[in-house]
């Protein structure tokens, strides 16, 4: 798989938010929320941290309520 800039991670992942209520599968939105973020290069380690804190949260299969005001909250910390 190849690397994206941050500022693209950051693009695609609003993208993805932005198509959360029409999502089929909104576990499977936000999980590819996850990959955009985590795949991209240009992070600093706060970021970084908070983009894995994320992902290890998403694999403690979170109520589906939860999923976008936690996407969001972790968007609007990484810009």
């Amino acid at each position: 798989m190849f690397k994206t800039t941050r500022a693209e991670a950051l693009v695609t992942a609003r993208r993805l938010l932005r198509g959360y209520a029409s999502a089929p599968d909104p576990r499977r939105q936000v999980q590819q929320i996850y990959s955009a973020l985590v795949h991209a290069e240009g992070w600093v380690s706060r970021d970084e941290a908070e983009i894995l804190s994320f992902g290890a949260w998403l694999q403690s299969h979170p109520n589906l309520g939860e999923l976008k005001p936690r996407s969001e909250a972790l968007l609007g910390k990484l810009g």
